[in-house]
């Protein structure tokens, strides 16, 4: 089976939850397959999630990106939650494998990447928003 955010490969109405983890949300895509009364939860990076490491692959960091706080068509915002927790890498391989499961090592620099292949330990924070919706009764 095939499919993405943009065209689910599922019936409409037969969802009781979706998670967009880290993702691009297809808001009108995720209402066509919740069923009313299902839940849209998504996750998204918080400003500080990996902050040390991508201050050790990029020259500078960008702005942070004011956090949207929009309520997509057909839904009802619940309560959001912020998770932040530190987390200690210990190996070469660990922040390797950390870094292949990111956008960040086709966005880093040669020199950034092998800054980050140099290091033999991290301490970094993860800090993630969990925002929830409710898709609408019909």
């Amino acid at each position: 089976m095939v499919g993405s955010n943009a065209k689910l490969p599922v019936l409409p109405g037969t969802l009781d939850r979706v998670l967009c983890l880290f993702g691009f949300p297809v808001y009108a895509e995720f209402a066509r397959v919740l069923k009313p009364g299902g839940r849209l939860l998504q996750v998204d990076a918080g400003p500080d999630h990996l902050r040390e490491l991508r201050e050790i692959i990029y020259p500078s960091l960008k702005p942070e990106r004011p956090a949207e706080m929009h309520t997509p068509e057909g839904f009802t915002r619940l309560p959001t939650e912020t998770l932040r927790f530190p987390i200690e890498l210990t190996g070469a391989e660990q922040i390797a494998d950390l870094l292949a499961m990111t956008p960040h090592l086709h966005r880093a620099s040669a020199d950034g990447r092998a800054a980050a292949a140099a290091l033999t330990a991290l301490s970094l924070t993860v800090d993630v928003r969990l925002t929830c919706f409710e898709r609408g009764l019909d």
